[in-house]
């Protein structure tokens, strides 16, 4: 049931005819989990590639995350759009700090889902994202709760 469903929301995502986004791409700061630079650019009306280069994943680490969403608007407010899709990261991560010194590869698979507000008067955008994160190397743990908030640069 569950799989039907998510199956279902993925295909009305998919199939809705209705104009998402209100810019073709944006550049900026994430905040969070990971956290640093964000570059979000729209492929076609609803779906958008964003990637994340930064900190985060369990401290002191770098990796690269990018996503693959799927962005339609809400009904609650102009601007404000929802967005869900799939991801995946890659990078490195070291424990310097703790008495098992450790160092290793970052390679798993995200989800995200998440808000995103545009402002009219002025070239910025706000998002809010939320999602899981699956760990498939070794690392400091297999399975993560990640979010951040971003701030950006519209062009």
């Amino acid at each position: 049931m569950k799989r039907t469903l998510t199956i279902l929301v993925i295909l009305a995502a998919l199939t809705t005819g209705i104009q998402a986004q209100t810019y073709k791409s944006a550049i900026g700061f994430r905040g969070g989990d990971p956290s640093g630079v964000t570059f979000k650019t729209f492929i076609n009306s609803v779906n958008a590639l964003e990637l994340i280069a930064g900190t985060g994943y369990w401290g002191h680490n770098f990796a690269i995350t990018g996503f693959y969403q799927w962005q339609q608007p809400t009904d609650w407010t102009p601007n404000l759009d929802w967005f869900i899709g799939p991801g995946a990261h890659i990078g490195f991560w070291n424990d310097y700090y703790s008495e098992d010194y450790g160092t290793g590869i970052l390679l798993g698979v995200d989800g995200i889902v998440g808000l995103e507000y545009t402002l009219d008067d002025i070239p910025l955008n706000f998002s809010l994202g939320v999602g899981p994160s699956f760990q498939l190397t070794s690392g400091p743990g297999w399975y993560y709760w990640n979010g951040g908030f971003a701030v950006r640069y519209v062009f």
